[in-house]
């Protein structure tokens, strides 16, 4: 009996041990896969430092209203924007209904379907230019419209839309996956036309522009870069367009960004190329930055977030101008950035603002919002659209 009675027990703390090794092993795996690793700074830069914009903003977001009995969507795809006219707030949503906003206080003053469209067909961009709206639908097709819903002219392209709208010198500047195309602002006639065939895409971001005098540089929705001029409408050649990047079927992180006569391409949201266009030279090619789960660019800096790390770097030369450990909600992600009292102002989709002054966090102020599609800065007022599909105003 006493044999078979040491034997039992035995046997027991073999299985409590065997339990109590498989805990510890967990909660090691556990830490070791929650542990956070510290960005790594190639060289710290000393001679430059960001610049700070002009324009800046004032309010402490003690003081905010929603746009009233807005019948937003929840589509976070949308390019919707809301603009000013007459002292008064107009929002767009994708059904083409217009609703028109008190501008101090967000009351409703009225709205209406504004065009009636194919239900199967959601409006995604606006553009507002000299009391004339361009409107840019999933379908392809483009209207510009007046104020009462007359419509001016229409283009139509079978090519599915998921852009902004861009102007340059009364062409309106129109993305689609594989093709971009410049219309005239006044009668919508076809000014010239480029296709980029490229690898299907699985997350086309809608691509972005940007215009250097008479040239625009761009990012397709499929990922391949071009230049126009937009005086002849034809293909620019540099060094740049010619860029040998490795095709991806994700582009979702790609930015095209410029500073001065600096463009400036982040491919993969990794790898940094720099080309000074007025020497149509490189000042930084395929240069690796430290990951992130998001950037953003802010005159002759990126600052990217990761986890709950901050760090900017000079676009010129790849150097980190600072790294920042703050208590920052390793979910968030970077929306806007701005000048507040001569710091930067960092906008984040939890709502949090953050206030960086010489290097370090001094301020966090908090909009009391959160899930946040984007900021806008308009006129005087700060435009926060939610995931929800409502819109904050501060």
């Amino acid at each position: 009996m006493n044999i078979i009675f040491l034997f039992k027990n035995l046997f027991l703390f073999l299985i409590l041990f065997v339990i109590s090794c498989k805990s510890v092993e967990k909660i090691i795996d556990e830490n070791f896969k929650k542990q956070v690793i510290i960005p790594e700074i190639k060289s710290l830069e000393n001679d430059e430092k960001i610049l700070i914009s002009s324009a800046y903003i004032e309010t402490d977001f003690s003081k905010k209203f929603y746009l009233q009995k807005i019948k937003n969507s929840k589509n976070s795809q949308s390019k919707l924007e809301t603009f000013i006219y007459n002292n008064e707030l107009y929002t767009f949503n994708s059904k083409s209904e217009i609703f028109i906003h008190n501008f101090n206080n967000g009351k409703l003053i009225k709205s209406y379907q504004f065009l009636e469209e194919d239900k199967n067909d959601n409006l995604i961009a606006n553009y507002f230019k000299n009391n004339y709206l361009i409107l840019a639908y999933n379908s392809g097709k483009i209207i510009k419209t007046d104020l009462n819903g007359n419509i001016i002219w229409e283009f139509e392209n079978s090519k599915i839309f998921n852009s902004l709208i861009y102007e340059f010198n009364d062409t309106i500047i129109i993305m689609y996956g594989d093709e971009i195309v410049g219309l005239n602002f006044d009668n919508g006639r076809k000014l010239w036309s480029e296709k980029y065939e490229n690898l299907p895409i699985i997350q086309a971001k809608g691509g972005k522009i940007r215009n250097f005098f008479n040239y625009i540089y761009f990012v397709l929705p499929n990922g391949r870069l071009g230049s126009v001029d937009l005086y002849l409408g034809s293909k620019n050649n540099n060094q740049f367009v010619n860029l040998e990047l490795q095709s991806s079927i994700n582009n979702a992180k790609d930015k095209i960004y410029l500073f001065k006569n600096f463009l400036v391409y982040l491919d993969e949201g990794e790898f940094m190329y720099t080309y000074d266009i007025l020497n149509d030279e490189f000042l930084l090619y395929n240069y690796k930055i430290n990951p992130s789960d998001s950037n953003y660019f802010y005159n002759n800096a990126l600052i990217i977030k990761n986890d709950n790390y901050l760090e900017a770097l000079n676009i010129l030369n790849g150097k980190s101008f600072w790294l920042i450990d703050g208590e920052i909600s390793k979910k968030s992600k970077i929306l806007n950035i701005t000048n507040r009292n001569k710091n930067l102002a960092i906008f984040l989709n939890n709502g949090k603002i953050i206030i960086i002054e010489n290097n370090e966090i001094i301020e966090s102020l908090d909009t009391k919002l959160n899930k946040i599609n984007s900021f806008v800065f308009l006129k005087d007022k700060i435009v926060a659209k939610l995931e929800n599909g409502k819109i904050g105003i501060f």
